[in-house]
């Protein structure tokens, strides 16, 4: 199993009723659960047949296909809400994940833990959560051949409030402790700059967005900072 999936799978408590596994691909985590004597309900979902296929002959091929229930819908589309409280989406962009979560706002209650990766957009992800009853109670960072990932675990709640360049790191109190999270910072930092050289040779008006990138990257060379003089402490 790839590092980023051995990464959720670890933060799943085997104490939930049922975890239902959206886009699952392979159904390598719920197929890892099912091997590992997960007592509740299981579900893997794909949009599509073919790797909904691929997941079922995965389970089989471990002799726990009969554990999990296997539903081809987009999103939770067809999942019964009542049967699971834990929901993974990974492996998809965060505009992706913001419209399943928004098409079936069920999820937004207090019985429902969501454990999310996404592939890109996170800040759109976070600002979704956090103005939708959502609390972001941990994240966590992971590398995975090469790349840098970001796990977001969020509950139903009060959230804190998240500034502009949060919405793109996280809380850097849950993550400064993370070795990943510098290279992260420095990572995104070099995505702000390329895009702001674009901005400025473009020959449309985008003061407005140009100013707003010039922010973030001052704030990221500002928390970058930050974190190299407590390093040095």
């Amino acid at each position: 199993m790839r590092d980023r999936l051995e990464a959720i799978y670890k933060l799943i408590p085997f104490s939930r009723k049922g975890i239902v596994d959206v886009g699952t691909d392979h159904g390598y985590i719920p197929v890892t659960l099912a091997e590992n004597g997960f007592p509740g309900k299981l579900i893997a979902t794909d949009i599509n047949e073919k790797p909904l296929q691929n997941a079922i002959q995965y389970a089989k091929n471990k002799d726990v296909y009969n554990k999990i229930e296997f539903i081809k819908c987009d999103g939770l589309n067809d999942v019964d809400k009542n049967q699971i409280d834990t929901i993974i989406i990974a492996g998809m962009g965060g505009e992706n994940i913001v419209g399943i979560l928004n098409r079936d706002y069920w999820c937004a209650s207090p019985e429902y833990l969501l454990i999310l990766q996404p592939m890109s957009h996170s800040e759109m992800l976070r600002f979704w959560l956090i103005n939708n009853e959502f609390r972001i109670c941990n994240e966590m960072l992971v590398r995975d051949e090469g790349k840098t990932y970001q796990i977001i675990v969020a509950e139903y709640g009060v959230s804190e409030k998240y500034t502009d360049i949060e919405l793109y790191t996280g809380k850097c109190q849950q993550l400064v402790v993370d070795p990943l999270y510098k290279e992260y910072l420095f990572n995104l930092k070099n995505k702000f700059e390329t895009a702001l050289n674009g901005l400025t040779n473009s020959n449309k008006d985008n003061g407005s967005l140009k100013g707003f990138y010039a922010n973030i990257y001052s704030e990221l060379n500002e928390l970058i900072e930050d974190i190299e003089d407590d390093y040095s402490k």
